[in-house]
């Protein structure tokens, strides 16, 4: 396939062509003749990009944070007869770019290491990797793209609080049991895994449904903390959205050690629980991005519909005080609502059953956080 140069030489050649043929100046045709010849064989040489089997894999682990290096091993094999170029291509918060790897030569294996450090939260693509050749003058170059494409998390910052404030315990000793599962409510319906209690099968459904599914039980003395993401647009746009997830992440982490059952939730709609344990928490907090559709009424909506909880938690880069008064109707379904707003100048007004807590940034919230007069 021609580049842009070899675009460039054809239409001069052809221009170069025509002119000569028609003013009769032979070598201003036969100039223009060769600079078409070149662009052809410069393609017929190129053509056609053999396969390339790709394997990546992640030493390291596909989870980091801002500042640590993930090790990425690139191992390849050109099953062509001629040598070819390979790079890999890289998408992350801070763009895309390629990183260049050692050549393969003809029906060669090879092998490259490189490594990616994230400057700040979000999710990274490995691939797919790219593969070419193009002749020495650069008039075509024809190239494919080989393997899958894999992702690597980077976690927002976080650190553990000194307590999450739970709402309402029933425990009359004071403590979380921390059993996550149990035998007193229904929850849902979920597929078979190997291991369920067969007395747990939910025959109706397994035949309506054509696969076989379970009752899941949960234990309602299990505290239930509801932390709602303000994945709102702001006008300082990532940067905000950066802290909210750090703040969020710090509370969820502390939760989750507390063996508080934890649901995460953006105002945009996607969420997650606890039950996988913190990294997939944190996994959805480095994929949160400002969403112009996120709707925090329909939000609070949705969390009105997951039965009642303990405590209830909105965090937000820009709050004012008609969302404190929505966010005050959840009042009725969690004994504890809290909202943290960062970054504001100026502190809106709460209502009286929202304990607010204002902070510039993630780290000074955690600060602030860690003086409150928690009862936990």
């Amino acid at each position: 396939m021609p580049t842009t140069r070899g675009w460039l030489v054809a239409a001069v050649g052809a221009l170069l062509l025509a002119v000569g043929i028609l003013s009769q100046y032979q070598e201003l045709a036969l100039l223009g003749g060769l600079a078409l010849i070149a662009v052809v064989v410069a393609a017929l040489t190129v053509g056609r990009v053999a396969d390339v089997t790709v394997r990546r894999s992640l030493p390291t682990g596909t989870r980091t944070t801002p500042g640590r290096s993930v090790r990425v091993r690139m191992e390849a094999l050109n099953t062509g007869r001629r040598s070819v170029r390979i790079a890999e291509r890289v998408l992350g918060p801070d763009g895309e770019h390629e990183v260049p790897l050692a050549p393969l030569t003809r029906g060669g294996t090879g092998g490259s290491d490189y490594w990616i450090q994230p400057l700040r939260r979000g999710m990274i693509e490995l691939g797919p990797l790219w593969a070419g050749r193009s002749d020495p003058l650069g008039l075509a170059a024809s190239g494919r793209s080989h393997g899958t494409v894999d992702r690597v998390w980077v976690h927002p910052p976080w650190r553990y609080l000194r307590a999450v404030p739970v709402g309402n315990v029933s425990d009359p000793d004071g403590e979380v049991d921390g059993a996550r599962t149990g035998t007193l409510t229904f929850h849902t319906l979920r597929d078979y895994a190997p291991g369920d209690d067969l007395r747990h099968v939910h025959w109706r459904s397994s035949a309506r449904l054509d696969r076989l599914v379970v009752r899941e039980y949960v234990d309602t003395s299990q505290a239930r903390v509801c932390l709602l993401v303000d994945d709102r647009p702001t006008p300082e746009g990532v940067d905000r959205m950066d802290e909210v997830a750090g703040a969020a992440a710090s509370l969820l982490a502390t939760g989750v050690r507390a063996a508080l059952h934890c649901e995460l939730r953006l105002v945009g709609g996607r969420g997650r629980d606890s039950t996988g344990g913190l990294p997939p928490l944190l996994d959805l907090l480095a994929e949160a991005a400002p969403d112009p559709d996120a709707n925090l009424a329909d939000a609070l909506h949705l969390a009105r519909t997951h039965g009642e909880g303990d405590t209830a938690i909105l965090v937000s880069g820009h709050l004012d005080a008609a969302d404190l008064s929505l966010f005050a109707q959840l009042g009725d379904r969690y004994p504890g609502l809290y909202a943290v707003a960062l970054g504001g100048r100026e502190r809106p007004t709460a209502p009286a059953s929202v304990t607010l807590i204002t902070a510039g940034d993630a780290v000074s919230f955690a600060d602030r956080w860690n003086e409150a007069p928690w009862p936990r």
